[in-house]
């Protein structure tokens, strides 16, 4: 008899004359898949897949409702444009899901690149981007709201069963609520009650428009995080008002490293303050909160005790479209578990095509299929994996799954390469997750693993596979130019034997790209007092955009002392002496670790280049880098294999 294991989870909501099947929101991202403003067929399979895997509402993210609103090259809602949003819409409804659409204006945010009349917003001034900012006049707050208003009734023609107002996140209407950007001297600011007039006049304006028998649901932030932003209690009286208008309200939260948290931050962020609107006890209409919302077995808690109605999944969805459905039919242990490292928010912000680091195919299935839907191999062969690291194993499970026989070997006595070690990171639970997940995922495949076995040209002629995988990672890049280099370990040495507490109080680490910095982090949480030596004037410059915001936070928080610009001269014993703007340094220290990089371990590939049909090189064997660049090429060649 089927038992289910998350009953809140997977209870219908009603909203208005719809029916949501479950409590799993796919929250609004951009994909950046679009021509002239006109959506591609990536960008309507992209969101057909995180229908395809069960959320029980999928969102078209951030459309802005004219000119002046966009902050990022806008998706064009015109009637030439119809028929293309129809099919968005059409691709959800088949698999059960609601469509709904997020609507936003920048305001003061706005990029003049995207836009060809004057940025405006609440008051006066320079933006983020060094534009020129008009202060709105009551006429401009009128047009903006018969712009939301129109956006609205045009997305409902094209089929969409709800609308989303971004309310959050720094846009147009949380900087009228705000006090600290909100300075007007008119009936538009000052009082909460006339910082709340123009936000509640689109939200009427767009029921006015739509009629009441539309969902209008609003993405609110619950808190401005700031000693004099708006409160929780400040948006409690906000939504008293607009629940009149709206049928659901999101709650999210303001700053940038809060809204988009790394690995550092805590899962669930923005649960209490859900909570706390709902506790309010004034709120009548579902409260949804979202932020790091990481498993169902977390969703199912919060929604059970009370915290709120319902959760959002953005990157979580990203990393597995398919987590409801695996977790509707109790194989939780399946879902793939998102790290976030922000890798698909810093692709995002970088215009290029979106990058899950765990999840090849999210963004591609227009080219390469949906995840319940790649089948089998056109041939069957017999596949040797050398290296049991994140590549090696995600190419193995992939072949394995394509029907290949496959055979994973590992030349220490355990799978997981430099992952397991990494994973041992006091502040990197997501990886903990990520790498109990692949071990799982060996372990339950038809996968023949052989540890303590290293592949050799002897090895490869006495199985005579049809093609050999080879991922031996990469090796660390020695500094020799340092003198006494050799009395430092390399960074990875810290996770295989914890430094001894008693002696090694005091760290220095050679190296501050993204592993020296989060090595050091991890050291420091330890109670180590850490210093960072970084030659370029900047620290983890491999790291995108947002999840260098977050780890300067981090790295702020923990004491870490990074001094950039700073090239090493000598390791002596207790001491490491480095030259900074003409003038040399020292600083004492018990330990001493280097990061300086990795170079990839080419040496085994090419030895074994012309043993095999195929033999294709993968993770950092081909290319050292991060996680994304291991599973990523691990699942491609894996994929590329038996179709002639």
């Amino acid at each position: 008899m089927y038992k289910n294991l998350y009953p809140h989870l997977f209870q219908p909501l009603r909203l208005k004359g719809l029916m949501m099947k479950n409590r799993i929101m796919s929250a609004p991202n951009m994909l950046f898949h679009t021509v002239d403003g006109r959506p591609t067929q990536y960008y309507i399979s992209y969101l057909e897949h995180k229908a395809r895997g069960g959320a029980g509402l999928v969102t078209l993210g951030e459309i802005p409702v004219c000119d002046g609103a966009s902050h990022t090259p806008p998706m064009r809602w015109t009637w030439d444009n119809l028929p293309l949003f129809g099919e968005m819409a059409a691709a959800i409804h088949e698999h059960g899901a609601l469509a709904a659409v997020e609507l936003v204006h920048g305001g003061m945010r706005a990029n003049p690149k995207y836009n060809t009349v004057p940025i405006k917003g609440p008051v006066a001034g320079v933006n983020h981007l060094g534009a020129e900012v008009q202060a709105m006049t009551v006429e401009d707050m009128e047009q903006v709201a018969d712009a939301f208003a129109e956006a609205a009734a045009f997305w409902y023609h094209a089929g969409f069963d709800a609308v989303l107002i971004h309310a959050a996140h720094g846009w147009l209407i949380p900087q009228f609520l705000s006090p600290l950007i909100n300075k007007r001297t008119d009936e538009y600011g000052g009082s909460l009650e006339n910082r709340m007039r123009f936000p509640l006049a689109i939200l009427r304006r767009v029921r006015e428009k739509v009629g009441d028998g539309k969902v209008i649901m609003l993405r609110l932030s619950g808190s401005e995080r700031h000693p004099e932003g708006f409160t929780t209690d400040d948006i409690v009286a906000f939504l008293e008002r607009a629940q009149q208008y709206v049928d659901l309200a999101e709650i999210s939260t303001e700053g940038v490293t809060n809204f988009f948290a790394i690995t550092y931050s805590p899962w669930g962020q923005n649960v209490e303050l859900a909570a706390a609107i709902k506790a309010a006890g004034k709120i009548k209409i579902p409260i949804f909160t979202l932020g790091s919302i990481v498993s169902p077995e977390q969703a199912e808690d919060i929604i059970a005790s009370g915290k709120a109605d319902g959760v959002s999944m953005s990157r979580a969805l990203l990393a597995d479209p398919f987590l409801p459905k695996k977790a509707a039919l109790g194989r939780a242990d399946e879902i793939v578990p998102c790290l976030r490292c922000l890798n698909c928010t810093d692709s995002d912000n970088a215009r290029r095509h979106l990058v899950c680091s765990v999840n090849p195919l999210i963004g591609r299935e227009a080219r390469l299929g949906f995840a319940d839907t790649l089948g089998k191999a056109n041939r069957r062969l017999k596949v040797l994996v050398a290296g049991g690291g994140p590549a090696g194993m995600q190419a193995a499970v992939t072949a394995s799954e394509r029907g290949h026989d496959v055979i994973l070997c590992e030349k220490s006595d355990s799978l997981g390469g430099l992952l397991k070690l990494l994973a041992r990171d006091s502040l990197k639970k997501d990886l903990r997750r990520f790498t109990e997940y692949l071990l799982r995922r060996v372990a339950s495949s038809g996968v023949a693993v052989k540890l303590n076995t290293e592949v050799n040209r002897e090895l490869v002629a006495a199985e005579a596979p049809d093609a050999v995988i080879v991922a031996v990672g990469s090796l660390p890049l020695l500094p020799k130019a340092i003198r006494g280099i050799e009395k430092a370990k390399h960074i990875t040495s810290i996770y295989q034997q914890e430094p001894d507490n008693s002696v090694q109080k005091r760290v220095v680490i050679i190296g501050g790209g993204l592993a020296g910095v989060e090595s050091g982090l991890h050291l420091a949480n330890m109670g180590k007092k850490v210093t960072v030596l970084e030659m370029l004037p900047e620290y983890a410059i491999e790291a995108g955009g947002v999840y260098r915001l977050g780890l300067q936070a981090k790295a702020e928080e923990l004491g870490l002392n990074i001094i950039t610009g700073a090239r090493c001269l000598e390791v002596a014993d207790g001491s490491v002496r480095y030259e900074k703007d003409g003038r040399e340094s020292e600083v004492e220290c018990d330990a001493v670790y280097y990061a300086t990089g990795m170079i990839s371990n080419t040496q085994p590939y090419l030895e074994l280049a012309d043993t095999a049909p195929f033999v294709i090189p993968v993770g950092d064997c081909r290319r050292a880098g991060k996680i994304d660049g291991a599973i990523h090429s691990g699942y491609f060649a894996a994929l590329d294999l038996g179709m002639l």
